[in-house]
């Protein structure tokens, strides 16, 4: 926006000239003729006060927002990856999802950026309108943002792990994982049981256990966990259900009567149904991160 001011001045000058002096009286002798006669004074009128403008001043103007990179174009992309491998509706349905980052989030816009170019980049980029299974951890910063919790630190212990982790591995059920140092295994009901109490109060729990019955989905998921948490299921929530070549997972929170909260992980392969448990007071749930994402399976 342009800013115009207007200023008029008005400026007036007057100069006062003496009269020629009055006649001499005829007692007063002449005055020679070599005098001049004394100049009057000549005092210059003082500058008139500047005319006051009949618009008033501009009020001063509001800085304007910084210009937003637009990541909706990144959404799109990662669309554009599955003309090639999923059917039409499943495209569809990814740019539709687009949508709601056009125009771009004042808000978390590095965490929507950081996560998005993940999703693009994926190589476990699937036709399911969720995120990779690769990128989970990005897009819980989101979710954390928007929240206001603070963000996940980065790792600063060996192997890009938290100091005090290490990397733990099964061979006889074929995965791997992180934990805090300290881990034992023991004989569970089902199966064999792993955990470690963090200096947190975290308490850390791997558990392999038999197949479902039934297929792996969200329903039979949520049927297992009821049986498992008992009271706790009561408000388990899971989201981002993923399922390709032969294996599962899906990611599992709960708050229990007690005032303990779950947080949790379930791998499911063609041999073995593996749950993780981080167990905590309300809010108290320490690193899941390195817990949920570093387990992989060894062998199919």
């Amino acid at each position: 926006m342009t800013w115009r001011q207007c200023f008029a001045v008005g400026l007036g000058v007057s100069m006062a000239v003496a009269c020629a002096a009055a006649p001499p009286s005829a007692e007063a002798p002449s005055a020679p003729a070599s005098a001049s006669a004394a100049k009057p004074e000549v005092t210059p009128a003082p500058s008139a006060a500047p005319v006051a403008s009949a618009e008033p001043a501009p009020a001063p103007s509001a800085t304007p927002p910084p210009s937003v990179t637009p990541v909706a174009p990144i959404c799109l992309a990662k669309c554009d990856k599955l003309v090639s491998k999923c059917g039409k509706p499943a495209v569809e349905t990814c740019r539709l999802n687009c949508g709601k980052y056009e125009p771009a989030p004042t808000e978390c816009l590095d965490q929507v950026r950081v996560a998005l170019e993940c999703a693009r980049d994926a190589k476990d980029l699937t036709c399911a309108n969720v995120a990779p299974e690769s990128c989970a951890p990005k897009f819980r910063e989101i979710a954390k943002c928007t929240a206001g919790e603070a963000p996940t630190q980065t790792a600063s212990g060996p192997k890009g792990l938290p100091e005090g982790w290490e990397k733990v591995s099964d061979a006889a059920d074929g995965f791997s994982l992180a934990l805090p140092k300290g881990s034992t295994e023991k004989a569970g009901p089902e199966g064999p049981l792993r955990s470690v109490t963090a200096a947190d109060g975290t308490v850390y729990t791997v558990s392999v256990l038999p197949l479902l019955k039934e297929k792996p989905s969200e329903k039979s998921l949520l049927h297992f966990l009821m049986k498992v948490q008992g009271r706790c299921s009561d408000k388990v929530k899971l989201d981002g259900f993923v399922e390709k070549e032969g294996r599962s997972s899906i990611h599992y929170t709960a708050h229990c009567p007690d005032k303990t909260d779950w947080n949790g992980m379930i791998y499911i392969n063609n041999k073995n149904l593996i749950l993780l448990s981080a167990q905590a007071a309300v809010g108290k749930i320490g690193a899941t991160e390195p817990f949920f994402y570093e387990f992989e399976f060894t062998r199919p």
